[in-house]
């Protein structure tokens, strides 16, 4: 059983019930006129950058990096001709994914482009020499190793393609020549182990 109020009480009661209720009418309206509610996606991505500690431009920059490396790791996509025209860490990756793919014709143009930009890349010359031994132009592959070869004698790596490159041609004197000078700048490394294989395949 409710208590009898007196009509003064009653009152008072409805007046506290409604400064009550307007009070928390109040305070929830201000609530959310200073915090607005923001989409699930746009808050749980804001809340991945507070957590990483990236700025908006940093996570604009990190999606891009990762479109781009997507881009070159899936057989069916081209990096943006743009890019590859001025960016040779890209080039270079495009390079190398279509080579890995057998591609090796397009391969070869890319690693030319690359050269384009960075005629000093010994490495790249090494790479051009085998896409195009692969491709099927052994002739001009050998000419731009062994040019290569003279150009940097510390490289290993480029004595190894000469040598293994000339070996397919036919052509053992040089073969060997390029397979011992590999060998012997580092006989202990991966590619100095992989001279000597050769070298006991010609022998």
């Amino acid at each position: 059983m409710f208590p009898k109020l007196t009509p003064l009480q009653g009152t008072i009661a409805l007046a506290f019930l409604a400064f009550y209720g307007f009070a928390v009418f109040a305070l929830t309206r201000d609530y959310f006129l200073r915090h607005p509610p923001q989409p699930p996606a746009i808050t749980a991505a804001r809340s991945d950058q507070a957590r990483a500690g990236l700025t908006p431009a940093d996570q604009n920059s990190a999606a891009l990096g990762e479109q781009l490396r997507v881009a070159a790791e899936d057989a069916s996509t081209r990096i943006p001709a743009e890019l590859l025209a001025s960016n040779p860490v890209l080039l270079s990756q495009e390079a190398d994914r279509l080579f890995a793919a057998q591609r090796f014709d397009e391969a070869a143009t890319l690693y030319r482009k690359l050269l384009e930009l960075e005629p000093g890349d010994t490495g790249a010359y090494n790479d051009l020499g085998l896409a195009l031994h692969y491709a099927g132009n052994t002739a001009e592959g050998l000419d731009i190793l062994r040019t290569s070869a003279d150009g940097a004698p510390e490289f290993q790596r480029i004595w190894l393609s000469l040598g293994f490159v000339a070996a397919q041609a036919g052509e053992t004197d040089q073969a060997r020549r390029a397979l011992t000078k590999a060998q012997t700048l580092d006989p202990d490394s991966d590619v100095g182990a992989e001279a000597t294989r050769l070298l006991g395949l010609l022998d």
